[in-house]
């Protein structure tokens, strides 16, 4: 840069000159309230008509065959009185655009690039290589109203830079007389169709003003999305054009001064030299969210807002994360508390609605509503919870909504059950393999919680638990509900397998747990421990074989005696005699007559016998079931009478089988067999009589 222009530069005129490159424009600096300078729109002395020559010869190398380019377009030009507004004309026989451009802009005090800019933006006449008639007739655009034709009094060339630049003159002469005006929120309309909409914009200077009421409409996100190109149905282009063009092809428009609310703590930090560097921005004014201002300087943004303070956010992560959520606008309002970081560039920042959480490692995300305040109740970044992993989730289902965000420990889920969080590993592992929170088992409705080494956690549709050796496996529907309420993980201990389908016996589930399994069939969920009893019925077929489904708990005597019924009949068990099946008929008697508290455990396997007709006979603790082919089961207790019966052979006596159970009184006990009676008297006696 020559000495001229950084001289240029230092009292705030335009630079740099047109014979150094700008950079390109980038949408991210473009500021609907503050499109450019007064101080640059209304410098009149920027360029001399060999500049402007320079200028259109640089765009434009050949011109096609036959067309007259900007660059090479000359006319007469008539002389125009002074008025308050321009100084006059004094017209030529024969201009050049170049030299047009500049007597208009010295006339009327606008800088050569602003017209340079708008000739291109509204006929592209400074790149065309093959301009129209039309083109030079409304070359501005002005008296041109989307609306209506032309004004015929503002046609050709000439009269379309003279009043275009006097144009610009009375808006700033007359700021009060339109609909748009600087130093106030004006509603600007997106498009000429009305049912597009308007966006609300703090015009921050009469030059922003002058350009909206010349073109009236603001860019859409679309049209600022495709800066270059196209937008969509609602886009207009003309502003935005206006500066991008300006940008390309001068740098910016704009220079910055600090907001007066803003001055004492840039100063405090050092001001352009110090940790904030010097503005890039006007502050731009926010009503709809707390209301304040906020300023862009080149290492931040600054924040100001009665509900928050002023508060400077630092160029990076956290702030990049903050603008992709909307910025001050957006739904975490205003920033209310300075940065906190600590090793390891673990930073916290907190706002109005939320916190943004960012690490080195997993980068910026925003942190909303409940599930921040419990972060932040947890020490933030470097609480219990770690610093967030992605974007918060909501999740709507039947039962209910929830909010789930990952954090360094694990997933934490806000429900109507309050804040739970499931820790990485092989729980959280199967959990996400059905789906997660939006998956069939939904959100968590517990803590995580162990006993030993073994955990589980409970979800909307069910319980996950893991073990170090069986894994994890999921628990749903009644059997999960049984599980708990039967304590679960203190109790029943972790599922050693999935929950399993079967069809046999009516259909049902099956797992198995630490303490035994849940069999849920025709009686509901039963469990069976592990011991002598629930191998009989496994190894025996479990449900499919011939106990079939549980159908009471396993109860047990003081003795240690048990027993459990089941479908197709009954498992007893004995310290002392073992573990025995009751099947069928006899089942139902001992199950009828009281069971274990009545007859007691089975002493052996039920015995057939062939003998008077054939039947069965088990032994119990306190008697025998016996019954014959043709007779229903008959139940016969320790004494005289069975102890004789057995003397002389049993069922293969002449007496045969039990026919009716034993009645006593204080002589004795009487007995019908199938081929007589036995009695017994006081002494113990027996006698038997044929019939």
């Amino acid at each position: 840069m020559s000495l001229l222009v950084a001289f240029i530069a230092t009292i705030g005129l335009l630079v740099p000159l047109p014979s150094e490159p700008a950079a390109a424009a980038d949408a991210s600096d473009w500021d609907a309230g503050h499109i450019i300078d007064d101080q640059v729109f209304y410098d009149s002395n920027g360029m001399t008509a060999t500049d402007v020559q320079t200028f259109l010869n640089g765009k434009v190398r050949t011109c096609a065959d036959g067309y007259t380019c900007l660059k090479s377009y000359a006319q007469s030009t008539p002389t125009v009185a002074a008025d308050s507004h321009c100084r006059g004309y004094v017209g030529n026989p024969r201009e050049t655009a170049a030299q047009i451009i500049d007597n208009v802009a010295r006339s009327c005090g606008i800088n050569q690039r602003v017209l340079l800019v708008l000739l291109e933006k509204e006929q592209s006449l400074i790149t065309a290589t093959r301009p129209s008639a039309w083109s030079y007739q409304a070359a501005t655009g002005q008296g041109c109203p989307d609306t209506a034709p032309c004004d015929p009094n503002t046609a050709g060339f000439f009269y379309q830079v003279y009043y275009a630049a006097r144009q610009f003159q009375i808006y700033r002469a007359t700021p009060n007389s339109w609909g748009y005006r600087a130093g106030r929120t004006n509603n600007i309309l997106y498009s000429p169709t009305v049912s597009c909409g308007t966006k609300p914009v703090y015009i921050h200077n009469q030059a922003t003003a002058a350009l909206y009421i010349y073109t009236p409409y603001t860019p859409n996100d679309a049209a600022l999305r495709n800066l270059y190109g196209t937008g969509d149905g609602c886009s207009a282009y003309g502003n935005r054009n206006f500066w991008r063009l300006f940008t390309d092809w001068f740098g910016d428009p704009r220079s910055f001064t600090v907001h007066p609310g803003f001055a004492d703590y840039w100063n405090a930090q050092g001001g352009a030299g110090g940790s904030m560097g010097a503005p890039v921005s006007y502050a731009v004014y926010v009503e709809n969210n707390g209301e304040g201002w906020y300023q862009r300087f080149e290492r931040g943004t600054l924040y100001g807002s009665f509900w928050g303070g002023t508060v400077f956010i630092a160029n990076g992560a956290t702030l990049t994360e903050y603008n992709r959520q909307g910025g001050a606008t957006g739904g975490l309002g205003f920033p209310n508390a300075p940065i906190a970081c600590s090793s390891g560039s673990r930073c916290a920042q907190s706002f109005v609605a939320g916190s943004i959480s960012s690490t080195a490692a997993y980068g910026a995300h925003a942190i909303w509503g409940g599930v921040n305040d419990h972060w932040r109740a947890s020490g933030a970044t470097d609480g219990s919870l770690g610093a967030a992993l992605n974007d918060m989730a909501y999740l709507e289902r039947p039962d209910g909504v929830a909010w789930i965000q990952h954090f360094e420990r694990g997933v934490l889920a806000q429900s109507a059950s309050g804040f739970h969080l499931t820790p990485y590993g092989a729980l959280l592992d199967e959990w996400m393999s059905t789906g997660g929170a939006s998956g069939w088992v939904g959100w968590p409705t517990t803590d995580y919680s162990c006993v030993a080494d073994r955990c589980a956690q409970t979800f909307a549709g069910g319980v996950v638990t893991v073990d170090p050796t069986w894994g994890a496996h999921i628990l749903s529907g009644s059997i999960a509900a049984d599980w708990l309420g039967r304590g679960g993980l203190s109790s029943m201990g972790p599922a050693f397998n999935d929950m399993r389908t079967v069809s046999a016996g009516g259909g049902g589930w099956v797992q198995n747990f630490a303490a035994g399994i849940l069999a849920q069939g025709t009686s509901g969920v039963r469990a069976i421990p592990y011991g002598a009893g629930q191998r009989l019925w496994s190894s025996s077929g479990s449900e499919a074989g011939p106990y079939g489904w549980p159908r009471t708990e396993r109860s047990c005597t003081a003795s240690g005696d048990c027993a459990q019924e089941f479908d197709g009949g009954v498992i007893t068990e004995s310290p002392a005699w073992g573990t025995y099946g009751v099947f069928g008929s006899i089942a139902s008697s001992w199950r009828n007559g009281g069971g274990l508290a009545t007859f007691g455990p089975a002493l052996n396997s039920i015995r057939y016998s062939d003998a008077n007709g054939g039947g069965w006979i088990q032994h119990y603790g306190a008697g025998i079931l016996t019954q014959n082919s043709s007779g229903q089961p008959v139940f016969t207790q320790y004494g005289a009478i069975l102890s004789m019966w057995y003397t002389y052979g049993g069922e293969i006596t002449w007496l045969g089988w039990p026919a009716a159970a034993q009645t006593c009184d204080a002589n004795g006990c009487t007995q019908q067999f199938q081929h007589g009676v036995a009695r017994s008297d006081q002494r113990g006696y027996v006698s038997f009589t044929r019939e």
